[in-house]
């Protein structure tokens, strides 16, 4: 309900909201997790079981500070009468969210199996592996904000059928995520000597950790574009095609690159960063092709 409530600001164009409410949302969920964790004074630690509570109890409050603020602005208030099913719109939905939800779910569980093989590579790697995939979050994260400015004004574009502009919105989005995705990544890398040190003094994990980092560097302006044009070609009425798109990727290059190069052949973390970079070069190939070729932006009831 939270992540709905925020999908709804963002088609009215409000970005803002979800945001301070997620950062509230945020910080009740670590001081509840501190309180039914540990415990405080006379509320006893629940262990794992109260950072289970504490989960839900912030979602809780981040979906009714959202639903309070909708009902505020009527484009997005709810009534009761908004409380039934109307099949139609109903079936259009689960037509694009079936799709959108296999590719999401393919991604997984390509990840699930090239990640056991890294695990199987040993201590170091593996170390190495997580703290370059929690760095490069900072990258992806801004590269995913770019994406949602880039689905919102689309689909704004739609409503007021001024398809043109949504290439222009896209042309922008791409820019800018690219260009910030790889100067974050790239500090990332210049500076991992000394900020892989906050997770470990290990020489051999800091070593890979600065060569994956310059790798994905590299692969930067690929992922800018996949993450990009993967919430325009839905945002244009296909959910089909980035489903298969990401179904090519993870399968027939990542996870059988990894197990190839990384693991059959040896050549360990790196090879496993370079098939992620060619995963993501290949993926940004076919959504060019696509849109060289097809509408992106669909007639849409």
């Amino acid at each position: 309900m939270f992540t709905a409530q925020s999908a709804s600001f963002r088609a009215i164009g409000d970005t803002k909201t979800p945001f301070k409410i997620g950062i509230e949302m945020n910080l009740a969920h670590v001081i509840l997790d501190y309180v039914l964790i540990f415990g405080l004074g006379p509320i006893h630690g629940l262990g794992l079981t109260g950072a289970a509570i504490a989960m839900i109890l912030a979602r809780i409050y981040g979906f009714v500070r959202l639903f309070i603020i909708s009902q505020r602005i009527p484009a997005i208030a709810l009534k009761s009468h908004d409380l039934k099913v109307i099949w139609n719109l109903a079936g259009s939905m689960i037509k694009f969210a079936v799709p959108a939800a296999v590719e999401r779910l393919s991604m997984r569980l390509g990840q699930a199996i090239y990640f056991g093989l890294i695990v199987r590579m040993g201590t170091e790697v593996y170390a190495a592996h997580n703290i370059a995939g929690t760095l490069t979050t900072f990258a992806s994260t801004v590269g995913g904000g770019f994406a949602v400015a880039a689905i919102t004004l689309i689909g704004q574009a739609i409503g007021e059928i001024i398809h043109p502009t949504s290439k222009n919105i896209e042309n922008e989005s791409y820019i800018q995520s690219a260009f910030s995705m790889t100067m974050i990544t790239a500090l990332l890398a210049a500076s991992s000597p000394w900020i892989g040190t906050l997770f470990t003094h290990d020489k051999t994990v800091l070593h890979l950790l600065m060569i994956v980092l310059f790798i994905d560097t590299i692969s930067q302006p690929f992922l800018a574009s996949v993450l990009v044009d993967t919430s325009v070609v839905q945002a244009g009425g296909n959910s089909s095609f980035p489903m298969i798109v990401t179904m090519i990727g993870i399968w027939g290059v990542r996870t059988l690159g990894v197990y190839i190069f990384a693991w059959k052949l040896g050549f360990g973390l790196p090879a496993v960063w370079l098939s992620i970079a060619a995963d993501n070069a290949l993926r940004a190939g076919l959504f060019v092709w696509y849109r060289k070729r097809k509408n992106v932006i669909r007639h849409l009831a």
